[in-house]
């Protein structure tokens, strides 16, 4: 009698090579199928064939919604562990909750289209009252996104992760290791219940079980309720290091910023959001249910001990080694701008009023073009023949909570554009906003001056437009 093998159910991961996702890989890989999303190009761009168990490194880029849906076929869970707190493109302009809100948005999509029975979003743990963070604030953004279009949708939040790779981790141990003395802001006195990677992980794992663990959002909670002071304090104990600790109640968190960022070697971009995370107590309240972990837990400086060892490889399944380095930078821009959204407009809406809006800015200098059937906008520069910008509307791939339109030509487009070269406006479920969007757009000026230059003009017009908007809003 032949045996008739079972799937091994296919699971995604976006934001793979993090420390968390490596962790999480090394549970899940001998009995399911993981898709491991990267924007590495040495990575594969075709799902295996069959379901079986094992690692496969896939290439996306999780700004197109074109390859997140890619990525995303068959999946049975899916998992998003990604934070966009460091630039995405060769020039990057907009704020990292923007980007990650687009992201966010793509995937949600994309599992829509899948049918991927769950989405697993790790995020951080919301104060109880008082002041929220940006970075916190833009947690609970993805939150809400990711489950806008996908009831069964499980959020773990949780407060400072310790483990080897993590960014909390690193910056409280550099810290302790290379300053004699410390000066310790407020924020230093915030408490924390700080988890391991192991336990963590292991609450990422139960959330497979669609009977046990309801969708719903989750506080992770460690053994111990701790200040970052106390944990620095702690660490130098465990070191055998004398360490002096100032208190100083006036240090800004822009100092704060500048000075962990240069003593631990992390970038400022990483450092600001978890400075800012750490404005608030982060430890399990009443906004959300403590998810059961159970009594056996990591000890939180086993847990520390951990934070300068090595992630360990891991094989793909053809045998080459996975890439676990920052992606490579791609010559191209990312340009994301939040506008507020005049009531009950869509996508589309916000495109025709931005088509018509902008030559009449402009005048007499710009003119729009518009070809008989709609879709062929052509910006042109009085006294030019060609068009500064030409855009191809999208129907096929446009919707009411999204407006594409793709760069096919014009003087300011480099002729290395990628062939999806976009301009995107992206109306975000549930919240009363539109993304603007200019992603995978190749300029034809040299760089520095169109950094300078048409990279600035367009922030500016930007700005105009919301201003715009908003204006609309409060007329309507």
């Amino acid at each position: 009698m032949t045996e008739v093998s079972i799937p091994a159910p296919r699971v995604v991961i976006a934001g793979a090579s993090g420390f968390v996702g490596m962790d999480l890989i090394r549970r899940l890989s001998q009995t399911h199928q993981i898709i491991a999303l990267t924007r590495s190009q040495q990575a594969s761009t075709q799902l295996p064939e069959h379901k079986n168990p094992g690692i496969y490194w896939m290439q996306c880029n999780l700004f197109s919604l074109r390859q997140t849906e890619a990525a995303l076929v068959q999946s049975d869970f899916a998992f998003f562990l990604v934070h966009s707190m460091m630039p995405a493109a060769r020039l990057t302009q907009g704020h990292y909750d923007d980007l990650d809100l687009m992201i966010a948005d793509n995937f949600s999509r994309a599992a829509a289209v899948a049918g991927t029975k769950r989405i697993v979003y790790l995020g951080g743990i919301q104060p109880q009252s008082g002041f929220i963070s940006e970075h916190l604030r833009s947690r609970l953004e993805v939150e809400d996104v990711l489950r806008s279009r996908d009831a069964n949708m499980v959020a773990l939040r949780a407060g400072l992760i310790l483990g080897p790779g993590g960014s909390s981790s690193l910056i409280l141990v550099r810290l302790v290791k290379r300053l004699p003395v410390l000066i310790c802001p407020p924020w230093t006195s915030k408490l924390s219940s700080p988890v391991a990677l192991r336990d963590a992980v292991s609450a990422l794992v139960a959330c497979l079980d669609l009977d046990k663990v309801k969708p719903a959002a989750y506080d992770i909670d460690g053994p111990e309720l701790i200040s970052y002071l106390e944990l620095m304090i702690r660490a130098a104990d465990e070191m055998n290091v004398r360490r002096v600790f100032l208190k100083f109640p006036l240090f800004s968190t822009t100092l704060s910023r500048l000075w962990v960022s240069l003593i631990t070697g992390n970038s400022r971009e990483l450092v600001a959001p978890l400075i800012q995370s750490l404005l608030n107590d982060m430890h399990p309240g009443k906004t959300a249910p403590v998810f059961p972990l159970g009594s056996v837990r990591v000890p939180l400086m086993s847990a520390l001990h951990q934070a300068e060892m090595p992630r360990m490889r891991i094989e793909i399944a053809n045998g080459t080694v996975a890439p676990i380095a920052n992606s490579p930078s791609h010559d191209s821009v990312v340009s994301i701008q939040r506008l507020s959204l005049p009531k009950n407009w869509t996508s589309l809406d916000v495109a025709k009023e931005y088509a018509q809006w902008l030559p009449k800015v402009l005048r007499p200098f710009l003119r729009l073009d518009v070809s008989s059937d709609g879709t062929l906008l052509n910006f042109k520069f009085i006294g030019l023949r060609r068009p500064l910008l030409e855009l191809q509307f999208v129907e096929s791939r446009s919707d009411s909570q999204r407006t594409l339109l793709l760069v096919v030509g014009g003087l300011l487009s480099s002729t290395k554009s990628s062939p999806l070269s976009r301009l995107e406006f992206r109306v975000i479920p549930h919240q009363q906003v539109v993304l603007a969007a200019v992603l995978d757009f190749t300029p034809a000026l040299p760089w520095a001056l169109y950094a300078s230059t048409q990279a600035q003009a367009h922030k500016l017009i930007m700005s105009l437009f919301g201003r715009r908007l908003r204006k609309i809003s409060q007329s309507l």
